[in-house]
């Protein structure tokens, strides 16, 4: 428990850091982090297919290279390319394995995607109108998907703990239940909306945005889960202390953010 609970210390006051510098630190950080969410992955995989890394963490480079670029058309431009070329390049060295094509692909774009949103979250500030929140555009959408987050998780935790009585997906993982799901959900919409309306922020675009993020987070805790069942492992490394792997504590961010940034792009298109 004191090693959970010293990890949480020093990784909160790690996301403040990095969050409020952005830009280089941000960038190298997740560069970091996505590559050791792909080692983890890598060895899940050995359980039942083999990956190919090189191509893989070179298209997760290209994709959040191109995040930090601010550039949407370009970020976007790098998915597609690099999704066409890794398709080519392990067609290439490996006709007969279509599980090898399919988790390589699958992975590279899992973490490139995910983690290239959360970078491109930070840098874009095209995303929000001008003055649309009293602190800067970029830490404010951050601060609301780790809150949205984090919120979803823990408000879930408790309702599962004290109310749940209906399984979710009980082949998947057997201790989440609907009570659960609907716990986190409301405690991540009231989350989000009480930080929106402190730093006066459109309530009816936070709201659709919570919405988001309530139900992107337990999607992406259920992906993850069900990548540890097909592996047969508990948890996706040891790296953090007390909490397991890279995967395990950014699998709800790597749905979280794409949502976010794609309902962003969609509102400013009608906005």
């Amino acid at each position: 428990m004191k090693a959970r609970i010293l990890t949480a210390i020093v990784g909160i006051a790690a996301v403040i850091v990095l969050v409020t510098a952005g830009g280089i630190p941000l960038t190298a950080a997740l560069f970091v982090v996505a590559g050791l969410a792909w080692m983890e992955y890598a060895r899940m995989m050995k359980k039942i297919t083999h990956v190919y890394t090189g191509p893989a963490l070179t298209a997760i480079a290209v994709i959040l290279g191109a995040a930090a670029s601010s550039s949407l058309p370009l970020f976007a431009a790098a998915v597609l390319c690099c999704f066409i070329l890794l398709l080519f390049l392990i067609l290439v060295i490996e006709r007969k394995d279509i599980w090898a094509l399919f988790a390589t692909v699958l992975g590279a774009l899992y973490f490139g995607v995910g983690f290239g949103s959360f970078l491109y979250l930070r840098g874009g500030d095209d995303l929000l109108l001008p003055g649309a929140a009293s602190i800067h555009s970029g830490i404010f959408l951050l601060w609301f998907a780790l809150i949205g987050t984090w919120s979803s998780d823990t408000f879930a935790y408790a309702a599962g703990k004290n109310l749940g009585r209906h399984k979710m997906a009980p082949h998947i993982s057997p201790n989440k239940t609907m009570e659960g799901l609907a716990g986190g959900a409301a405690g991540c919409i009231v989350m989000c909306l009480l930080y929106a309306a402190y730093f006066d922020f459109s309530l009816l675009e936070a709201f659709f945005l919570a919405v988001m993020v309530a139900i992107a987070a337990p999607l992406g805790d259920l992906f993850e889960s069900y990548i540890k069942r097909v592996c047969d492992i508990k948890d996706s490394g040891n790296i953090l202390p007390g909490h397991g792997g890279m995967m395990d504590r950014f699998d709800s961010l790597l749905f979280v953010a794409p949502l976010m940034l794609s309902s962003l792009v969609a509102m400013r298109s009608f906005l």
